[in-house]
């Protein structure tokens, strides 16, 4: 159901009320399709009444944080909250009394982490989109005849490639909001490993050094996880300068300070260490593709809808993905994803066909056809349907994994970083495309027979038959 400006005001008051006030908010952010909020207390949480919200498919707590999910609309809800909440008004030093003994625990600290990370790539999001539909937009005008070799057909790729040549600048923006660090310190930092004199002191001398101790040569384009840490270590610097100095200095000295410090440890420890474990990362993964893309599909299709659960999608594509289209021009590892995207297109049909309940069908089918239009957002089918009767979602996960399985086999790509649906095929167009039809049409015919034939709990349907027939008398 589509959320108009009134509502969204009425929604989010609601959702505000219903986390447990301004009060028990630390932060909050939104991506595609959810609200992201960080909270001093889980328990003031009240998530019976915020699932059966009108508007709200589902909500859940991942990667440190309390995600509502909303949809396309989740944008104008989570404007009208800033513009009307005062979010930071709590008392500074406040303790976060959320995480408390969650992080002292392994998966609290991966938590916490998660929540980091998600933080710095949910604004990113506008521009990955804008920069993958581009790339289709050229890849359709190749196909209708556009010359390649054309001034305009080239400043639309340029455009497109911009993202990812400056992609540290844009990773180091968001990292200096998250992190509190200031933004003009954090974007020169930045600069430092793009800028062309950088670069090209390695190739006029065999060795480059900072105060006699070697500089590694390394190509900072497209990095990730250098300007994180980088920009990391500046925010503690500041914070550490703002103690130590006095007044008379802080404005003159502070930010010189600050550079000089945080430069040489980016460039000689820092910028090697994220350089090499984002390396690492992308290697593991090539590595396996190239071991058997067989295993690599099944194992990407498989996990690929818990990744989005867990809300780490976008950084796997950040650190896989964006690579690999960056330097080869396609990226044959993760587009093993896609099946999985339409399985739960497949497992929200079943669903809505198998059920005998009149309002539980139109609910199901209403947010199948919603996710199969959106363009690869299939959050409000599997958190509206079927992560609600559990057994569809484990299907996806089998369905997914065959699918991945047939779509690496047969080497298939995608040349910009999209998600899978009726839009953006043209990004998946070359070898294996074949393959990767028939890898999705498998996938969703065995997600669909498993879910029509052993998917549904006549318990869960029941329950939700109450849950739909409780909300219609309360909007009534």
């Amino acid at each position: 159901m589509e959320v108009n400006m009134m509502s969204a005001s009425k929604l989010s008051k609601n959702i505000i009320s219903n986390v447990g006030g301004v009060e028990n908010i630390n932060s909050l952010t939104h991506c595609v399709t959810r609200l992201r909020f960080v909270l001093k207390e889980k328990e003031k949480v009240d998530k019976d009444t915020i699932d059966n919200l009108d508007g709200v498919t589902s909500s859940l707590y991942s990667g440190g944080q309390y995600q509502v999910i909303i949809g396309q609309d989740v944008a104008d809800v989570f404007e009208d909250i800033i513009s009307n909440y005062e979010l930071n008004g709590t008392k500074k030093g406040a303790a976060d009394t959320n995480q408390g003994e969650d992080k002292k625990s392994i998966l609290g600290r991966l938590d916490q982490l998660f929540s980091i990370l998600a933080s710095i790539f949910t604004p990113l999001i506008p521009a990955m989109q804008g920069m993958g539909f581009l790339k289709i937009i050229l890849v359709l005008a190749k196909f209708m005849g556009a010359s390649p070799e054309s001034t305009t057909y080239q400043l639309v790729n340029t455009l497109s490639d911009s993202f990812f040549y400056f992609l540290p600048f844009l990773v180091a923006w968001s990292a200096a909001e998250r992190f509190k660090a200031n933004k003009a310190l954090a974007l020169m930092l930045t600069g430092l490993l793009l800028h062309p004199g950088f670069m090209e002191l390695f190739k006029a001398n065999e060795q480059v050094s900072f105060l006699g101790i070697n500089v590694p040569n390394i190509n900072y384009t497209g990095s990730i996880l250098p300007p994180i840490l980088t920009i990391l270590l500046l925010s503690y610097v500041q914070k550490l300068l703002n103690k130590l100095l006095p007044k008379l200095f802080k404005t003159v000295f502070s930010s010189v300070i600050a550079l000089i410090i945080t430069m040489p440890i980016a460039i000689l420890i820092i910028g090697p260490i994220g350089n090499w474990g984002g390396a690492v990362l992308v290697n593991l993964f090539n590595s396996l593709y190239q071991f058997s893309p067989l295993l690599s599909g099944a194992v990407i299709g498989g996990l690929w809808q818990v990744i989005i659960i867990v809300g780490m999608h976008w950084l796997v594509l950040t650190l896989i993905q964006f690579p690999n289209i960056d330097s080869l021009g396609v990226d044959r590892v993760t587009v093993a994803f896609a099946p999985s995207i339409m399985c739960q297109i497949a497992a929200g049909l079943a669903v809505a066909l198998k059920v005998k309940n009149k309002a539980v069908r139109q609910n199901a089918l209403s947010l199948t056809v919603t996710s199969l239009l959106s363009g690869g957002v299939i959050e409000p089918v599997m958190y509206g349907v079927n992560i609600k009767y559990r057994k569809p979602f484990y299907f996806v996960l089998v369905g997914g994994a065959v699918g991945g399985a047939i779509t690496g086999a047969c080497g298939a790509g995608i040349t910009a970083p999209v998600m899978f649906g009726i839009y953006t095929l043209p990004a998946f167009f070359g070898k294996g495309f074949t393959g990767l039809m028939i890898g999705t049409l498998v996938g969703c015919s065995m997600t669909f027979l498993l879910t029509y034939f052993f998917g549904v709990d006549k318990a869960i349907e029941e329950k939700q038959k109450k849950e739909l027939e409780a909300y219609t008398a309360e909007i009534v």
